[in-house]
């Protein structure tokens, strides 16, 4: 096993630190990361939006605007995250239940499915977080040393429960 790490290339060694390291921060603080990088985005979409739009007006002052309008839409956007999410969710049930059910009937599952979502999103955000995460880091440390299927999965399930413990601590 450790005989692997000293034969491996640096570059895959660095890869598999780096995609360890990824894997660990989506674990332990999965959350906090979506809802930094929805900020982001949102924030980025509104401070071009605002710039641009303002700029006919404001001339030189655009770089306030688009300040402003970075930090409205990027908190709006994460506000909103679990709406976004739970309209996502609803479409794709009601997208697949169509040909299945009655229409009547999958509007109304997706209508359960978009309120649950809402209700629980942080604990589903904090479950699948920190299941992907595991699943990188496996993918980091399989780079530089050979592991077994069965302490792979042993790995990804132990990591996934500490990881949700973690994120869903004091909620």
């Amino acid at each position: 096993m450790l005989e692997n790490l000293l034969q491996a290339p640096l570059t895959s060694l660095l890869m598999g630190l780096i995609l360890a390291l990824l894997g660990l921060i989506l674990v332990f603080a999965g959350r906090g990361v979506i809802k930094f990088i929805a900020f982001l985005i949102g924030g980025i979409i509104g401070g071009l939006a605002a710039s641009t739009i303002m700029a006919p007006y404001l001339g030189g002052a655009t770089i306030l605007a688009g300040v402003i309008g970075f930090i409205l839409v990027g908190a709006l956007t994460q506000l909103l995250l679990p709406v976004g999410a739970g309209l996502v969710a609803a479409a794709l049930t009601y997208l697949f239940l169509k040909p299945l059910l009655n229409m009547i009937f999958a509007l109304i599952i997706a209508v359960i499915i978009f309120f649950s979502v809402l209700v629980l999103f942080n604990k589903t955000v904090a479950v699948g977080t920190a299941f992907l995460g595991s699943l990188i880091f496996l993918a980091g440390i399989k780079r530089f040393i050979s592991i077994d299927i069965y302490l792979g999965l042993l790995i990804i399930a132990v990591l996934t429960v500490i990881g949700c413990i973690v994120q869903l601590r004091g909620r």
